[in-house]
């Protein structure tokens, strides 16, 4: 009856502006109310349970207390650097980061893994400890002031894991100093194109079969252009296909 009124007293005209009006409120400004994450570039009103997982958390905080991100957050970037990290503790193989500066993503990620029960793996991190190498600073994505000295605060930070190997100079220059011969992670951020191809090329054929490679830098702002095209380039030589993520990060999976 009330619908039967209403389609009587008001215009057509003004009934349908009124649908219009409800369907944007309803698309537009409602989901407003319900956003779960708004960090990092990243908004979003979808799922987000891993915030109110209690070993994300407790690792996210540890990582956070090293001062690798300052003021900033990145919880949904570090997520899926411990989702790739618990991937690859079920696959043979060591545990590689180029870009570790002062060491937040990968003691979040010890963390999470327990790698100190991982007895039978290493955990390399190799940084210069002190930003870029002069070869790099041109050709970096952010300003080289971004970084400051931090070799004895990540000795500090690893001292507790006996499995942890400190590889301080910069990369590809120290990539042979890695002795593993398989690998079953690997995170790459050093916020420029070279360095991080080179990586990826080194570390390609002894990448076990499922293991990810985490690109932070890959899916980022304009400035990062350059290592999406590097990257991209290095995907199709090898057959394979790079996840984007709205994160700002790629993936690359080992076949």
């Amino acid at each position: 009856m009330i619908k039967y009124i209403r389609r009587k007293i008001i215009p057509a005209k003004i009934r349908a502006m009124i649908l219009l009006m409800r369907k944007l409120y309803t698309d537009k400004v409602w989901p407003i109310k319900r956003i779960t994450y708004h960090n990092d570039g990243l908004i979003t009103f979808h799922g987000s349970d891993f915030l109110k997982d209690p070993l994300f958390t407790e690792s996210y905080k540890l990582g956070r207390a090293t001062g690798s991100w300052g003021d900033y957050d990145c919880e949904w970037r570090a997520y899926v650097a411990c989702w790739a990290a618990a991937k690859g503790k079920s696959l043979e193989g060591d545990f590689v980061e180029c870009g570790v500066n002062r060491g937040g993503l990968s003691r979040m990620v010890m963390n999470y893994i327990d790698f100190n029960k991982l007895t039978d793996k290493k955990f390399y991190l190799l940084d210069t400890y002190c930003g870029f190498p002069n070869k790099h600073k041109k050709l970096a994505s952010v300003h080289p002031s971004s970084y400051s000295e931090c070799y004895e605060d990540v000795v500090k930070t690893f001292s507790k894991f006996k499995n942890a190997v400190i590889v301080r100079g910069p990369v590809p220059d120290t990539l042979p100093e890695v002795k593993a011969k398989k690998v079953c992670y690997l995170s790459l951020d050093m916020n420029c194109a070279e360095p991080e191809v080179a990586a990826a090329e080194f570390f390609w054929d002894k990448m076990t079969s499922g293991a990810v490679i985490v690109m932070d830098d890959y899916n980022m702002a304009p400035e990062y252009h350059r290592i999406k095209e590097a990257f991209n380039a290095f995907a199709e030589k090898k057959g394979m296909q790079i996840l984007a993520l709205p994160t700002g990060q790629g993936l690359i999976f080992k076949p």
